[in-house]
């Protein structure tokens, strides 16, 4: 039976319209025989077999119940900070640090722990690149603030933001200078410098959180007398929890500060009791870090 093949034009099919493209005579009761076929061009075929330049990614795994984060991707948002890996970084050093101070390791692990001490301790400088330019933004977020009307609060963010830019700065070099860039001489001076400068910054933010810890204080008074509700009540203590063991963290840095500024003299130079500061110090910042990503 004789058959009339009809292409359909892609811009056409909307309207519905069919073009034949080979007709063969036919007998009316054949026209229900009719096969009609889109057009189509190899361009179309091919973008349609060719897979999508930008796949769309997993969907993430449901949460859990309770609202809880996932572990593994609240963890990948972890690792994914500087800080968060800067901090493992340190507790792995300090970690190394402990073991050597406390225990007799034999002589061939000693070594082994010195050598991995000194290696963390260059990649946690090297994770401090550019940590200044924080610092500098926070300087000009405060001098437009209006905080710097309280010369006292303004001089206190001066020194907490500037002493540290400027620490943080210096450590660049350091970090070279221990990689072999620069000359080994220069890295004691600029070490010397920087704690001096670390230690002003820390002066200005215990300063800082001490005035925040005051009014954190003064709102859960005033929020006990007034018999706020209980969850306004948990928040303020939370934060006041919070703002607590942040001063003891810039307090315990300072301590590892005041041992770089005198040399480890005295009571400093018990290379235990600095490692444990130390690790306390990252302990309080690895939780700071956790709870904010």
């Amino acid at each position: 039976m004789p058959v009339t093949l009809l292409f359909l034009k892609r811009e056409d099919t909307a309207r519905i319209h069919f073009q034949p493209l080979f007709k063969f005579p036919v007998h009316e009761s054949a026209e229900k025989h009719i096969f009609y076929l889109p057009r189509c061009s190899a361009e179309s075929i091919t973008e349609e077999a060719k897979p999508s330049q930008n796949p769309k990614p997993p969907p993430p795994p449901p949460a859990v119940a309770g609202g809880d984060r996932d572990f593994l991707l609240h963890l990948e948002a972890y690792l994914a900070r500087r800080d968060g890996v800067d901090k493992l970084l340190k507790i792995s050093r300090y970690a190394a640090k402990i073991v050597l101070s406390t225990t007799l390791p034999s002589d061939s692990l000693s070594p082994r722990l010195r050598a991995f001490e000194s290696s963390v301790g260059l990649s946690h400088k090297a994770f401090r690149l550019g940590k200044f330019v924080h610092d500098v933004n926070a300087l000009r977020a405060t001098a437009g603030s209006p905080a710097s009307a309280d010369l006292l609060l303004a001089a206190a963010a001066a020194a907490a933001y500037g002493g540290e830019g400027l620490y943080f700065f210096l450590e660049q070099f350091v970090w070279l200078s221990k990689a072999g860039l620069i000359p080994s001489e220069y890295s004691r001076r600029l070490h010397k410098v920087g704690a001096w400068a670390e230690l002003v910054a820390h002066f200005g933010s215990v300063a800082l959180k001490a005035k925040e810890l005051r009014k954190i204080r003064s709102c859960l008074t005033k929020s006990m007398d007034g018999k706020g509700n209980g969850e306004e009540l948990r928040k303020l203590r939370e934060k006041l929890l919070l703002q607590e063991m942040w001063l003891v963290q810039d307090l315990a840095d300072s301590l590892m500060v005041i041992a770089d500024v005198s040399d480890g003299k005295g009571f400093l130079s018990n290379p235990l009791l600095m490692a444990s500061v130390a690790i306390l110090s990252a302990l309080i910042g690895t939780y700071k870090n956790w709870i904010s990503c």
